[in-house]
């Protein structure tokens, strides 16, 4: 994925990802613990950025799934081919706090769609926390469109209340 004026860097994920990638992934994640307990239900694993990298449905081969950071203060997370052959699923878009509300989000967001359009994608899809209503206006104001209500059991047992919502590609 390119994104112009910006570093973008695949992250492998399966097993053999490198400790230093994970190291990368972990640290930036670590830069808004109020997130995860937040919109997670829980505090930040000290092995997150592992369970991140293997989190898909068991459907899903590995080769799909597909995780960027982008210069140091963004991740993003997402599942080709998912929930169907022609629509991409944004697992997770994360940014620093430090860059937050400048923009970058947007850009993210719009080339995530070109990259799945690109890989022959119709539609992308993504759960919003319930309890996070500034990124679902983000999602809203790009035409993402409410799909179906979802309620997720983490690793705690909790359960996170999200609204699926989808974009045409």
């Amino acid at each position: 994925m390119n994104i112009a004026g910006h570093d973008v860097r695949r992250i492998r994920v399966d097993p053999a990802a490198s400790a230093d990638d994970l190291a990368r992934v972990q640290a930036l994640i670590a830069l808004d613990l109020h997130y995860w307990e937040h919109v997670e239900a829980a505090p930040l694993r000290d092995d997150e950025a592992r369970y991140l990298m293997d989190d898909r449905p068991p459907a899903v081969p590995l080769a799909h799934k597909h995780v960027f950071i982008v210069d140091d203060v963004a991740l993003l997370d997402m599942l080709e081919g998912y929930p169907d052959e022609t629509t991409w699923f944004l697992g997770l878009i994360f940014l620093a706090p430090s860059v937050r509300n400048r923009g970058l989000g947007t850009k993210l967001l719009e080339a995530v769609c070109d990259h799945a359009r690109g890989h022959g994608a119709k539609a992308l899809r993504l759960a919003v926390a319930t309890q996070h209503p500034d990124a679902r206006r983000l999602y809203e104001r790009l035409d993402f469109r409410f799909v179906r209500p979802h309620r997720r059991t983490i690793h705690t047992g909790a359960f996170v209340d999200l609204d699926v919502m989808e974009r045409a590609l």
